[in-house]
């Protein structure tokens, strides 16, 4: 990209976060409306009580209106969801693409008036929110015509972007009691210190706001990462000193710390595992987040088979020792259904549940929830074939004597 036309694309974001920044509505201190919380030795309170939840990931309830200002699903989504007892959900709480930042820094007041929507229709229907704020990792250096590595640098203009819309969302919903956590982002540890990095990199894309190219520059590290995620909580906890933090990662990869290490893919030992698990959340990140789906290629721990059960345990262990709690933001069947069949994916998904369940790991997240654009894999309706999925969450919920409802 040409410096000329760097400079007007900095120019116009710097403009438009200004006019995003003044419309903010809130002028009480957020956080003081919080409900959920983890204590200094990880355990998690919802009003003060232990809790403990099985929710769902609603992808795109906020995104969808950026596609369609006029589709209000949502509202009929939550009010389902509450039927199910379902008690809260994960979010996308921004654009994907950098297309879709760009739209809602053109249409502030329409995308805010989505996103109150969304919270607003969570709250009546009882149902928390962790929204998940800077989902794609290029998305906002897309935006800001960086390249990725900026992603570890404090004055870039992408770090400056994350600060203020971090800053705007709290603001706007930090006293809001449907709010339950604050999430950066998706996944950004699996794109961390690959040693094969050049032939993973992000998607060219111009149409939705890539570059027309990539670079070496546009390859990520765990460095780069913490960096960014130091930005948004560092912002988080100076509006908002109560709510749990996440950071939205996967499971981190077999060989996560040789990666980052050596560059290598040499499996890691449990205490090298778990220690990276750590590394990865500093505080004030107080909920350790991880995704589990099946995987059979996987090989954790040089072991030839390390069972859900086990990988759990060591799981909980490194968030107690830390004062931690585990959520697990993502779990399901993954692509099973169409890779093995119905019959073995609801065999693998039941027996996930019921490990999540017998780990005492208080926060899950099914995925995914009314998203269409995976219907062939795992998308899970009312009405579809797998709204049995949803009775296994409303049962499993029942049993560890959670409500669903969340009282105004």
């Amino acid at each position: 990209m040409h410096a000329i036309h760097l400079k007007v694309v900095y120019l116009f974001v710097a403009l438009t976060m200004t006019a995003w920044n003044a419309g903010t509505a809130e002028n009480t201190p957020p956080g003081s409306a919080a409900r959920l919380r983890v204590t200094g030795t990880g355990e998690l309170l919802l009003d003060g009580k232990p809790f403990r939840g099985f929710g769902v990931n609603y992808f795109d309830a906020f995104s969808r209106r950026l596609h369609n200002p006029e589709d209000h699903s949502s509202r009929e989504g939550f009010a389902a969801l509450a039927r199910y007892n379902i008690p809260f959900v994960r979010f996308m709480c921004g654009g994907f693409y950098a297309s879709e930042w760009r739209y809602c820094l053109n249409n502030r007041e329409a995308c805010f008036a989505a996103l109150d929507e969304v919270v607003d229709s969570a709250h009546k229907n009882g149902v928390g929110l962790i929204p998940s704020l800077f989902w794609w990792y290029p998305g906002v250096p897309d935006l800001v015509g960086e390249p990725m590595d900026q992603l570890g640098n404090p004055d870039s203009n992408t770090h400056a972007f994350i600060r203020e819309y971090t800053e705007d969302v709290v603001r706007r919903y930090g006293n809001h009691p449907a709010i339950w956590a604050w999430e950066f982002g998706n996944e950004y540890n699996l794109a961390s210190d690959l040693p094969n990095a050049m032939d993973h990199l992000p998607p060219v894309i111009p149409g939705k706001g890539t570059p027309g190219k990539r670079t070496a520059r546009d390859t990520v590290t765990t460095a780069m990462v913490m960096e960014a995620m130091r930005t948004f909580a560092d912002t988080v906890r100076r509006l908002d000193p109560y709510r749990p933090v996440t950071t939205g990662h996967a499971l981190p990869r077999p060989s996560q710390y040789h990666q980052r290490i050596e560059g290598s893919w040499t499996i890691d030992t449990v205490e090298e595992y778990q220690r990276e698990l750590l590394r990865a959340h500093p505080a004030p990140y107080d909920l350790v987040s991880v995704h589990i789906y099946p995987n059979r290629k996987a090989r954790y721990f040089d072991m030839e088979t390390c069972s859900w059960e086990k990988h759990m345990s060591i799981l909980k262990e490194a968030a107690r020792t830390a004062g931690k709690a585990v959520f697990i933001g993502e779990f399901g069947s993954g692509n099973l259904e169409k890779e093995e069949g119905v019959e073995t994916a609801r065999k693998e998904f039941e027996s996930l549940l019921a490990a999540i369940e017998i780990s005492g790991i208080a926060l899950a997240a099914l995925w995914v929830y009314d998203f269409s654009w995976q219907d062939d894999s795992c998308n899970v309706t009312p009405s579809n074939q797998r709204a049995w999925q949803l009775e296994a969450l409303r049962e499993v919920n029942a049993r560890m004597k959670v409500s669903g409802t969340c009282p105004p």
